[in-house]
């Protein structure tokens, strides 16, 4: 997979993991002892460890609903497409930002490792042109 295809892709579930957020927010609205921490130790476990679960959910029918937008995967099936990217997603825009933002810096590298290599051949290239006219 080349660096354009890994950008969009990462591109889409950034867009998958902010709608799935969305939605855990507002369920998060809606039953209001998931949406501050709990003093004991074990309720404040059981209350992430839900919202965790919310945020696979979530990501997974985020995923579902936006399954005829979602590039075509050869080497998953069609159901497992949705549920793996809905998994990913879950993860967090935040986290799939930060891997964007790397993945657009070795693309600029790259680019700019290729614009090094033409401006050093056609510095090649004139020296050559420019030795082959001294000698004549």
């Amino acid at each position: 997979m080349n660096t354009t295809s890994l950008t969009n892709l990462v591109t889409l579930l950034i867009a998958l993991s902010i709608a799935s957020e969305r939605l855990v927010e507002i369920v998060k609205g809606l039953w209001p002892w998931l949406n501050s921490e709990d003093k004991d130790p074990r309720w404040e476990g059981f209350r992430k460890a839900t919202l965790q679960v919310m945020a696979v959910a979530a990501g997974v029918l985020t995923a579902y609903l936006a399954k005829d937008a979602l590039p075509a995967m050869e080497f998953l099936e069609q159901k497992t497409q949705w549920i793996a990217l809905g998994l990913l997603a879950s993860g967090g825009s935040g986290f799939w930002n930060s891997i964007l933002t790397y993945l657009t810096k070795v693309k600029d590298i790259k680019g700019a490792q290729a614009q090094q290599a033409k401006v050093e051949t056609k510095v090649l290239v004139a020296r050559i042109a420019s030795q082959g006219l001294n000698k004549a």
